[in-house]
């Protein structure tokens, strides 16, 4: 993103409610300027400054369209706080903070002691601990001013900012360690707050995944999961953080072949998920991580029936959230959409993938997802018998891997096979595939191929 192109993707991001409050709500002589240049630039598909520029070639504002530009962003900005204001108890405490600030510049003390102690309780049952430790600095400010010889109720104000401190610090310690492992090592001191007790133990999993002590590292983080479901306040106000654990859970379970109970705990995510009711792009991000995963039990087993059915969830929730999802994202699952048909076999369905990724390809996007898309796009043409598009395909796909790097040794063996074999009768074909996978033993592809496309899974069963 360009700097210049900041305002257009902010307004882009925008839902109807927000920009229908945003204009309600701007005020001032300024009004219908703004409204248009906000209009103008929403109704474009791409930014294009130049067009801007010869739309209001008569308006003095074009003189300084980057002063107005970002002037409309701030506005914007403003009254998104104001329509999120209750987005996070964070949101809450914050303009609470806010608040204070001014009611102590305003000499109300005691308004400010009001409102500190009802912050103070909240901002302590939701362990928001570093702005906790601000409340308990303007509380010793503001009793600073009533009371100025009340050194031991300051003493005690002072204890308690210092402990909220030291909760803070050891979160941040929590996260170098999670960064950065090898350099920085964890306090066995125990741990009350739930989002550092959560980075502890994740820690904790990663290092006995990658001791493989698989069943500890289960119990490891199952445990971390029941304990955030037995605070259901905080796991609504937290429920990303719970999100990413889950994820990371089903993630072990697949990587176990444990298919049915990942299958069975993501109905249960589901569910949970459906009760939040504020969207935001990292929960779109777990959303899709959890998408992913549910493909990937898709793709392994392959008897399972309503594949169709998750992957319209999948196109619907994008469509619904396109602004918000990177290209790449959108590509990663189209390809796993024609790969999923293509094992079960609906060869329409997965041409149908295959024609939009290539037909719809960009400079920008990732170079493998695209080149073992001409691989699915061969092995589909090769099961429809098609043997004139196939060889054209073979043509293609050389030239294709040849731009990126040298053809490897098994991907000649594979191209080779799909040329020749193509219109074999069946009874040739089972001993060529055979013959194929005995070559392939001594010529493997390689593990993380098998990742894109399962060569040996397809060759198999052949024979």
């Amino acid at each position: 993103m360009k700097k210049n192109e900041e305002l257009f993707f902010l307004i882009k991001s925008l839902t109807k409610s927000e920009k229908r409050y945003f204009k309600v709500n701007i005020k001032g002589n300024e009004t219908s300027e703004y409204v248009t240049l906000f209009n103008a630039i929403d109704a474009q598909k791409k930014y294009n400054e130049a067009e801007i520029k010869e739309l209001f070639k008569n308006k003095a504002f074009t003189n300084q369209l980057t002063t107005i530009k970002n002037y409309l962003k701030q506005r914007i900005l403003q009254s998104l706080r104001n329509y999120h204001a209750r987005i996070s108890i964070q949101a809450e405490l914050t303009d609470i903070l806010r608040n204070i600030e001014i009611l102590f510049h305003k000499g109300l003390y005691t308004v400010c002691e009001s409102e500190l102690n009802r912050a103070e309780k909240k901002a302590i049952h939701f362990q928001q601990d570093l702005l906790l430790f601000q409340l308990r600095d303007w509380k010793r400010k503001v009793h600073q001013a009533l009371y100025p010889q009340d050194f031991e109720t300051l003493k005690n104000i002072v204890s308690k900012q210092k402990t909220s401190l030291n909760s803070t610090v050891e979160y941040i310690n929590l996260l170098l360690a999670n960064i950065d492992p090898i350099n920085f090592s964890l306090s066995h001191k125990k741990t009350h707050r739930i989002q550092n007790k959560t980075l502890k133990t994740l820690h904790i999993y990663r290092k006995q995944l990658a001791a493989k002590n698989y069943e500890k590292a289960k119990h490891t983080i199952e445990k971390l999961i029941k304990e955030w479901e037995q605070n259901p306040k905080l796991l609504k106000e937290y429920f990303t953080t719970y999100f990413s654990v889950y994820n990371n859970y089903l993630g072990y379970l697949v990587f176990k072949n444990l298919h049915k109970e990942a299958f069975v705990r993501i109905l249960l995510l589901k569910q949970k998920a459906k009760e939040i009711t504020t969207s935001s792009a990292s929960l779109i991000k777990e959303t899709l991580r959890l998408y992913n995963i549910e493909l990937e039990i898709h793709r392994n087993l392959k008897d399972l029936h309503n594949t169709q059915e998750v992957i319209e969830n999948i196109q619907e929730f994008i469509s619904n959230n396109k602004t918000m999802i990177p290209a790449d994202y959108w590509l990663s699952f189209r390809f796993q959409f024609a790969n999923i048909y293509f094992q079960k076999k609906d060869y329409k369905k997965a041409l149908h993938w295959i024609n939009d990724i290539l037909n719809c390809q960009t400079k920008k996007d990732r170079k493998d997802l695209i080149t073992y898309t001409y691989w699915l796009n061969l092995l589909v043409h090769y099961e429809l018998q098609n043997e004139f598009t196939l060889r054209y395909l073979i043509d293609a796909i050389k030239k294709h891997l040849k731009k990126q790097k040298n053809i490897e040794s098994y991907e000649k063996l594979l191209l080779k096979f799909l040329s020749k074999t193509v219109e074999y009768p069946e009874k040739e074909k089972k001993k060529a595939f055979d013959q194929l996978s005995e070559q392939l033993k001594e010529d493997p592809v390689p593990q993380y191929i098998i990742g894109y496309i399962d060569f040996n899974d397809w060759i198999n069963h052949y024979y």
